[in-house]
Order: structure tokens, then C-alpha cells, then sequence
């Protein structure tokens, strides 16, 4: 158990780190387009640059996945990704800027699949849940990243001189935590001897993966819709001050983090099944009290429910997929990740268009829809038992 503890403190190490880069990152982006001196075209474009790297490297991790364990990509990768900030800031221009969050992109995608990929293995190791923790590290760290952030603007630390900083602290935790990941012993154990694992284009996409990855995106659609429109809704439809809309992402983001601290411990007394569907009927109040009230305050209370009822979905899904997997986990994880971060870059643009034609309002209350979808199909979550054998993980 003490060695089970010191790689589960590691694993928890590399969430934190990827979340603090994140939290500072996106706190200093407005800054980002005056530095380098780009118009609005071109910092969408520079930032979609990042996303087309994700995305391509969901594709990769898949093949990698025959060839290097997730702990060897983690030691790869999680030291280098803090870097790529001060990279970005340092660009001669949007070309630059672009091609260095196209490479940004690449390396935190594979590191994404394996950091879930260890948190898996973790539960396998433990059998017991522990991928809500991690994900509620990863919060405690975006939010980190954020204040620190703020606290740096107050003080006038230039862009490039903050992201060094953080850079050369979050390295040395990466290869501290790298040190003491989980070794992956699973998938070589499951293989047959001399034969090696397919990891073409086409491999891991089973019925499974598809349908989980289905429920992962319309989560993420929901949760990129809230994130990115609950401040607008707060200011645009009731009439809130801008510090007080400001308040909608941070409150969803503190009850989110908040919650998934306890996700594990749900997991385990309700189970998978049960506990994704209360939280899909939480979610649902929350969309509930922020349309029905017209109190601003009442709206916010509204955004931290919804951000109660989604905390436990994403890491109740990325668990499904790895124990319901009979071999790769990381191929199984980067497919569902594919479809994942597609729900990830539909959201705020479908809400837009839905804002745009019926209004906010109505196009909030319409997140009903995908959350009843992830209720009714909760049972493809079952497999989501690391405290059960594998046949009767497969058999569920």
C-alpha cells in the first residue's frame, strides 16, 4: 500500500501540473493577442492551432500505445508541455505563435490519453475508484494556475517572465512525479506472445468506445457550453454587474472541483450506474434554477449546481473505457478521447448558434436534452468497477 500510495501521489502530481499550466494559460490568453500584436482572427486561429495538434495526437497515442507504456509517454511529455507557454509568448508573430500551439497541441494530447491511462491503471493497482480525485487535483490546480495568474498581473510580472516561472517550478514536479508513475504491466500481460497489438487508423473503435465516447462528448458540450456562456447569460439576460458575472465560471469550476474530491467515494457506495444518473438529475436542477430565476444570485447558485452534477461524468466515463477494454487501454482511451474533445470544441459554437436563433436562455434550457441522453444510456458505465473482477466488468 505505501508504494500503491507514493504512485497514486505521483499520478496526482501530473493532473496538478497540467492543470495549474492550464489555469495560468487561459488567465493570461487576453494578453497573449496585444504581445504578439494579432488581430482577433488571428488569435482564434492561433488558438485553434492548439486544437488541431490535440486531436492529431489522439490518433497518434493509439499507435504509440504498442510501443511505449503510458508511463514512458508521461516521462516524455509532462516535463516538456510547461514550456510551450513562454514559447507561444516569444513568437516573432501569428505563424510562429501558431506552429508552436500546433506542437503544444501534439505533446498534450499524448499526454492527456496517458496521464487517464495511469489514473486506470491506478484503480486497477487499488481496485477502487480514483480517477474523480485526479480530476479534482487537476481543478485545484487550474484554479491555482489562476489566481497565481491574477496575482501576477497585479504585481506587473511581464507575460513571458510569469510563464518561465511557472515553466521551471511545474518541470521539476513533472520529473519528480514521472519518476514514481505507475508501471503498466496490464496490457503486455494480456497480449499473446509474438503477436503485436493492431494500432492501425481503424483498431479500438469498438461499439464500446463509440458509445462512451458519444456520452463523453455530449458531457463536454455541456460543460464547454456553461464554461464559455454562463457569463454572458448572467450578464446579458439578468442584469448582472461584470464582477458579478465574471463569478459564474469560477463558482461552476470550485463546486465542480469541489464535488469530484468526493466522486470516489460516491462511485464506490452508489455505483457507476446510479451515480451518473443522480448526477444527470442535479445537472438538470441546476439548468433549472439559473433559466427559472431571474435573480442573478440565484443564477449563480444555478451555474455551482450544474458544476456539482458534472463533476463525476468525464472520470466515471474514462473509467468505463479503460476496465471495459480487454487489452490496450491507451488505444481504447485516446478513441474515446477523439470523440470527447469533439463534444469539447462543439460546445461553445453549437450554443452560440442555439443563443443566436431561440435566445440564451432558451438554449441553456436546452442542455436538458444531452444530459437526459447520458441518463438514459448510464449503463454503458457499469464497466466502471475497478473492485470487480474483469469478467464480470466485461459481462456487465
Amino acid at each position: 500500500m505505501p508504494r500503491l500510495r507514493r504512485h497514486r501521489v505521483a499520478v496526482a502530481g501530473v493532473f496538478f501540473v497540467v492543470g495549474v499550466l492550464l489555469g495560468t494559460w487561459f488567465a493570461r490568453v487576453p494578453e497573449l493577442r496585444t504581445a504578439l500584436h494579432l488581430d482577433f482572427a488571428e488569435l482564434g486561429a492561433v488558438l485553434l492551432a492548439q486544437t488541431v495538434g490535440v486531436i492529431v495526437a489522439m490518433q497518434v497515442a493509439g499507435h504509440l500505445s504498442a510501443y511505449l507504456s503510458s508511463r514512458t509517454v508521461i516521462r516524455l511529455t509532462a516535463a516538456v508541455v510547461p514550456w510551450f507557454p513562454a514559447l507561444v509568448a516569444i513568437s516573432p508573430g501569428a505563424v510562429a505563435a501558431a506552429a508552436a500551439m500546433l506542437v503544444w497541441g501534439l505533446v498534450a494530447g499524448l499526454l492527456d490519453v496517458a496521464m487517464n491511462a495511469q489514473g486506470v491503471e491506478l484503480e486497477r493497482a487499488g481496485r477502487r475508484p480514483f480517477l474523480s480525485s485526479l480530476h479534482a487535483v487537476w481543478g485545484a490546480g487550474a484554479l491555482t494556475g489562476s489566481l497565481g495568474a491574477v496575482a501576477a498581473i497585479r504585481a506587473g510580472v511581464p507575460l513571458g517572465v510569469h510563464f518561465i516561472a511557472v515553466a521551471a517550478v511545474l518541470c521539476v514536479l513533472a520529473l519528480v512525479a514521472g519518476r514514481h508513475a505507475l508501471p503498466e504491466r496490464q496490457a503486455a500481460a494480456r497480449r499473446e506472445p509474438g503477436k503485436r497489438a493492431r494500432t492501425g487508423l481503424l483498431s479500438g473503435w469498438t461499439r464500446a468506445v463509440v458509445v462512451l465516447g458519444g456520452l463523453g462528448a455530449a458531457a463536454a458540450l455541456c460543460e464547454g457550453a456553461v464554461s464559455s456562456w454562463c457569463g454572458v447569460f448572467l450578464r446579458e439576460q439578468r442584469g448582472a454587474s461584470a464582477d458579478v458575472a465574471s463569478l459564474g465560471y469560477f463558482v461552476f469550476v470550485l463546486a465542480q472541483t469541489g464535488t469530484r474530491m468526493f466522486g470516489d467515494r460516491g462511485h464506490r457506495l452508489l455505483g457507476p450506474v446510479a451515480l451518473l444518473r443522480w448526477s444527470m438529475a442535479a445537472t438538470a436542477a441546476g439548468v433549472l434554477v439559473a433559466v427559472l430565476s431571474p435573480d442573478p444570485w440565484w443564477g449563480l447558485a444555478g451555474f455551482a449546481l450544474q458544476g456539482c452534477g458534472l463533476a463525476v461524468v468525464i472520470p466515471l466515463i474514462a473509467g468505463a473505457v479503460g476496465h471495459g477494454v480487454g487489452g490496450n487501454t491507451s488505444l481504447a482511451i485516446a478513441r474515446y478521447s477523439t470523440l470527447h474533445q469533439a463534444g469539447v470544441l462543439a460546445g461553445p459554437a453549437l450554443f452560440g448558434r442555439l443563443a443566436q436563433t431561440f435566445g440564451v436562455s432558451t438554449a441553456l434550457a436546452l442542455l436538458v436534452l444531452p444530459l437526459g441522453l447520458i441518463a438514459a444510456f448510464a449503463t454503458a458505465t457499469a464497466r466502471a468497477r475497478p473492485d470487480l473482477p474483469a469478467t464480470e466488468r466485461r459481462a456487465a
